[in-house]
């Protein structure tokens, strides 16, 4: 069956969800009694450091090179203007769930007037939409005062979604509000809810946090934080069932490393995207990659390039979420797209894993200047190949002319995805024939990749680099 076009589970059919009047802000002060008990998790947390049912373990993760399916038969056009941020499936129904800023000059029911777009984001207000498999947007949800929407899941109890987000963000002069506590809430249709509703369950695992961003696995009975705390960000995976019961003692943390725009945990894994929009510092093919946990060491495992629709007219990484579909769980991830706006957002899916046992990694031909310079065989074109953060070179040049090597040459530069964020050294080879003394030369990756070699000596012949390799 076409994965653009599947009936993601058999009861994909709508819920009716009745709908509910507009509340009124109640600030951070919790309704005497709170809201109702909580109802048990749809599947229970498994033993401290495991997980119940079918684990996607560390050592058997999605195959970040597998190519991918494209979602929904095309971009999805959401009630809002503004990209998308996070997205989220329910795990019985299957529809889709998807956070976006509420549009510039929206007038939302009981508003006495239209809003202009930058006060939206300095408070933190949010449209959750509701998406049908066929891409349709079939309901709307207005939060006021949550946050960014960078974190979402999305959990089935009594024939309803729930949805765990941020919330309780504090209002900024500009810029953009984010969350500090974590919110549990049902999806309601054309709801319009405030930060510090009754409606609302606030959970509060590390008191003191900003930046904060749930992440549910309900297959596994866990749910994941990302919280910032005194600039340092971290991840947290607690089992569910006690995290409803305000238990927040972690079964694993560890530090969380890179630019984040979104992530997802599923089983043993925390798969984490990165990335900005073409632009003129960030040209095709961009800067967008994946960066995978194993969440119970705490360690990157894997940090791949994904050169997915590189053809997008506005490709602006975003999203990312596991799936339960009857062929196993799908890694679901996703760009905003469209230039000129407004934004439209385009899925992408992987099904495929993968345990890492004899994965190859090719070689990539280096574009340079063939008029100018000349490999000593096919064998020593340049080339890169990239392993997690780690870029190997290998390349043999000679110059066209014969003319000595000049000191600071640069001899080609690299694609803009894997330059180093500062200069980095290398040493390097250069062939014996003629040259007085050591039998190496040193390189430089700059920051704008070009690759100079650093030599006085002013020799000639062929320089190179056989196993030299920095870090991206």
């Amino acid at each position: 069956m076409p994965l653009t076009r599947r009936t993601v589970l058999a009861a994909m059919t709508a819920v009716p969800v009745a709908g509910i009047p507009v509340l009124a802000a109640g600030g951070t002060a919790r309704a005497a009694g709170g809201p109702a008990p909580l109802a048990a998790p749809a599947v229970a947390a498994g033993a401290r450091g495991a997980a119940t049912g079918s684990v996607l373990h560390a050592g058997n993760r999605f195959d970040l090179r597998a190519v991918p399916a494209r979602l929904f038969g095309g971009e999805v056009r959401l009630k809002q203007g503004r990209v998308h941020q996070q997205l989220a499936f329910d795990p019985v129904t299957g529809l889709g769930y998807a956070t976006q800023l509420i549009s510039d000059g929206r007038r939302l029911t009981g508003e006495a007037a239209a809003v202009p777009g930058a006060d939206r984001d300095r408070r933190g207000d949010l449209c959750v939409n509701e998406i049908t498999a066929d891409g349709a947007v079939r309901a709307v949800m207005y939060l006021r005062g949550f946050g960014h929407g960078g974190g979402l899941g999305v959990e089935h109890v009594d024939g309803r979604a729930w949805l765990w987000l941020e919330t309780d963000a504090d209002p900024v002069p500009s810029g953009f509000a984010y969350g500090k506590r974590v919110a549990r809430i049902a999806f309601t249709p054309d709801a319009v809810v405030d930060a510090g509703s009754p409606l609302i369950e606030v959970f509060d695992p590390v008191p003191g946090s900003s930046l904060v961003t749930p992440s549910l696995d309900v297959t596994h009975g866990r749910i994941g934080v990302r919280h910032e705390a005194a600039g340092v960000a971290e991840y947290r995976v607690y089992p569910l069932d006690a995290f409803k019961r305000r238990d927040f003692t972690p079964l694993y943390r560890f530090p969380a490393r890179y630019r984040t725009q979104s992530w997802c945990l599923y089983g043993d894994l925390v798969v984490q995207n990165e990335g900005s929009a073409y632009g003129a510092t960030n040209p095709r093919p961009g800067n967008s990659w994946w960066n995978v946990y194993d969440i119970t060491t705490g360690l990157m495992i894997e940090r791949t390039f994904n050169a997915t629709a590189l053809d997008l007219s506005h490709r602006e990484t975003e999203g990312i979420t596991v799936r339960t579909t009857p062929d196993g769980p799908q890694l679901v991830f996703g760009f905003a797209t469209q230039e000129p706006g407004p934004r439209q957002m385009a899925l992408f899916s992987i099904s495929g894993t993968t345990d890492g046992t004899g994965d190859h990694v090719p070689w990539t031909v280096i574009d340079y200047d063939t008029a100018v310079y000349t490999p000593n065989s096919d064998n020593y074109v340049p080339q890169y190949r990239q392993l997690g953060n780690r870029i190997d070179l290998h390349f043999r040049l000679s110059r066209v002319d014969d003319a000595p090597w000049t000191n600071g040459e640069t001899v080609f530069v690299l694609p803009p995805h894997i330059r180093p964020n500062r200069t980095q050294g290398l040493v390097g080879q250069t062939t014996g024939s003629g040259v007085t003394g050591s039998l190496t030369v040193r390189w430089e990756v700059q920051t704008d990749g070009a690759v100079r070699v650093y030599d006085q000596r002013a020799f000639k012949g062929w320089i190179g680099v056989d196993g030299g390799y920095f870090t991206s």
